[in-house]
C-alpha cells in the first residue's frame, strides 16, 4: 500500500524520466527553431515560377511566364487568330512592364529584411516598415496579375476559355 509520503517525494526514477522529457522538449523545439530559420533564409528554388525575381531584360516573370507558356502550348482548337496574339503580346508586355520593378522591389526588400534579421540587434521598428511596404507591395503585384489575367481571358473567346479550362483540368486530374 502506498503512503500519501510516497506522492510527494517522488523517487529518482520518476525525476529521471521527467528530466529527459523535458531535455527532449527543448531540444525538439530548438531543433524546431534552427530549421525554420534555415528555411526562412532560403530562396525560392525556382524564383522566376514564385515571382521573387526578375529574369533577363524583357523576360516574363511569375505570373506573366506562366501564362504566357500557357498560350504557347494551348491545344489545337482553341489557337488564337493573328489579331488574337497580337493582342495578347500586348497584354503580356504590358503586364511584365508593370510587375518587374514589383517583383524587384520584393525582392529587393526581402534581402533588405534579411539584413535586418540577421543583425546583433533587432530593430523592430525598422523590421515592421519593411513588412509594411513588402506588404504594400504583395498587394500591387495581386493586382496587377489580376487584371493581367482577365485582360488575357478577355481578348480570348468564351469557347477559348472553356477549351482551355477543359485542357488545364484534363492535366490536373
Amino acid at each position: 500500500m502506498t503512503t500519501a509520503s510516497s506522492f510527494r517525494n517522488p523517487g529518482p526514477s520518476v525525476r529521471y524520466r521527467f528530466t529527459w522529457r523535458i531535455a527532449a522538449l527543448c531540444l525538439t523545439g530548438c531543433l524546431a527553431a534552427v530549421g525554420g530559420a534555415g528555411a526562412f533564409a532560403q530562396p525560392p528554388l525556382d524564383p522566376a515560377r514564385h515571382g521573387a525575381t526578375a529574369g533577363a531584360a524583357g523576360e516574363s516573370v511569375g505570373i506573366v511566364a506562366h501564362v504566357s507558356d500557357m498560350l504557347q502550348h494551348m491545344p489545337g482548337n482553341a489557337e488564337p487568330s493573328a489579331a488574337q496574339k497580337s493582342s495578347l503580346s500586348a497584354i503580356i508586355q504590358k503586364a511584365n512592364a508593370d510587375l518587374t520593378p514589383l517583383q524587384e522591389k520584393l525582392s529587393d526588400s526581402h534581402a533588405k529584411m534579411f539584413s535586418l534579421l540577421t543583425q546583433p540587434t533587432i530593430d523592430r521598428s525598422a523590421v515592421e516598415v519593411i513588412r509594411a511596404a513588402q506588404m504594400d507591395a504583395a498587394a500591387q503585384v495581386s493586382k496587377r496579375s489580376t487584371q493581367f489575367v482577365i485582360d488575357v481571358a478577355e481578348a480570348l473567346t468564351p469557347e477559348q476559355r472553356k477549351l482551355i479550362a477543359e485542357h488545364m483540368a484534363h492535366h490536373q486530374s
